[in-house]
């Protein structure tokens, strides 16, 4: 509501601009106007930017709010949904890679909402400028028209395009992400072997041949975007003034003063939703690709929570334990094993079977066997 309040608001200004206008105009005429009109316009043009930039600025904290809100729920449903990852799924998710879907991923989700609202009122703008501007200078207009059909085809490719760049480079980072977490939890073993110059001769190669490449076609993708976004709102108003002047010029009189500056002002309204639907497009083909990386780890396989029975503790009591408690009483179990089969992942066959084993409070206990044999 306070959106379509603002673009409504943004629409009545170039109305009022005209009215101005017209009252300057008709001061060179034999019938001015009366002073108290250009006074009227000018302190509702004041009035109507002040209304305007409070309801601009209450929507941008609405919008604000929920992408906080976004950003909580899915970095808390992260944070949970990683607690609980079997080991089989462990395997294709590092603390690298965990790492990067709360930080990196979760904040561009997030950021669509500062778009969220063009998906319509950008199309909103749009039509109604041009109706304006067909009032306001005829038929030409939609010269202008033209090119801005023109130019939803090429962003709809460089919207695939940064579709596509964005899944590799993140596939990238991620690779690097967990090398470099490889490395710091294994470093004592590097160091002993002097590995050194092999692993950063890894990551560097992830990162310059690799990482450092996908984000240079992002960027000349991301140029191309910003080179149409200036480009086309200047060839929309540079070839309807043209073809006006050249064609036309009759139907709404020539191309006084008032005539330009109101047209400047819708096409400088124009601009707007033309430069911002391209970057909601590309917010929104980042945010699609972290969606779908935050799916696959919602929608991952879980441990059976149900295989554990999670009892309260005598320690764990308000009441003071008692002397025989702290020595280690046999009936103060901590943790127990009944019937217990364990495997490596779900593929896998049982590893270790029919294990009873209950281990109590101040107890100290060994576990030893073979490598591979199921002692974690």
């Amino acid at each position: 509501v306070l959106k379509l309040a603002q673009d409504i608001l943004t629409l009545l200004k170039p109305v009022l601009l005209s009215l101005l206008l017209g009252f300057v105009a008709s001061h060179t005429t034999d019938a001015p106007q009366p002073m108290s009109y250009g006074y009227f316009y000018a302190c509702c043009m004041l009035v109507l930017q002040n209304i305007q930039t409070i309801v601009l600025h209450q929507s941008l904290q609405i919008n604000t709010d929920t992408g906080l809100q976004i950003r909580s729920s899915l970095t808390t449903a992260i944070y949970k949904k990683a607690m609980k990852l079997s080991n089989e799924t462990r395997q294709d998710y590092t603390i690298g890679n965990i790492s990067t879907l709360y930080s990196v991923d979760v904040d561009r989700i997030g950021g669509v909402s500062d778009y969220a609202h063009i998906l319509w009122s950008g199309p909103l703008q749009i039509s109604m400028v041009v109706y304006m501007l067909y009032n306001t200078l005829g038929w030409s207009v939609f010269a202008g028209v033209a090119i801005m059909v023109i130019s939803v085809p090429l962003n709809g490719h460089i919207s695939k395009r940064l579709y596509k760049i964005q899944a590799e480079q993140m596939k990238n980072k991620d690779k690097r992400t967990t090398m470099i977490s490889e490395a710091l939890a294994g470093v004592k073993v590097i160091k002993l072997y002097a590995w050194e110059r092999s692993f950063i001769g890894r990551i560097q190669h992830v990162r310059e041949s690799l990482e450092l490449a996908s984000l240079s076609k992002y960027g000349r993708m991301v140029a191309l975007t910003t080179v149409s976004m200036t480009t086309v709102p200047f060839l929309v108003s540079f070839t309807t003034f043209l073809i006006y002047a050249m064609f036309d010029g009759v139907s709404h009189g020539p191309l006084t003063a008032q005539l330009i500056f109101v047209s400047l002002a819708l096409f400088n309204l124009l601009r707007f939703p033309l430069t911002t639907i391209p970057t909601f497009i590309s917010a929104f083909v980042n945010a699609k690709v972290a969606m779908g990386r935050i799916h696959k780890l919602l929608m991952s396989e879980e441990l059976d929570l149900e295989s554990v029975t999670r009892l309260e503790s005598v320690r764990r009591s308000n009441r003071e334990p008692s002397a025989q408690e702290n020595a280690g009483d046999d009936n103060d179990v901590a943790v127990q094993v009944s019937g217990g089969s364990f495997r490596w992942s779900s593929k896998d066959s049982v590893t270790l079977d029919g294990i009873d084993f209950s281990a109590t409070s101040a107890e100290h206990l060994a576990i030893v066997g073979r490598v591979g044999s199921g002692k974690s």
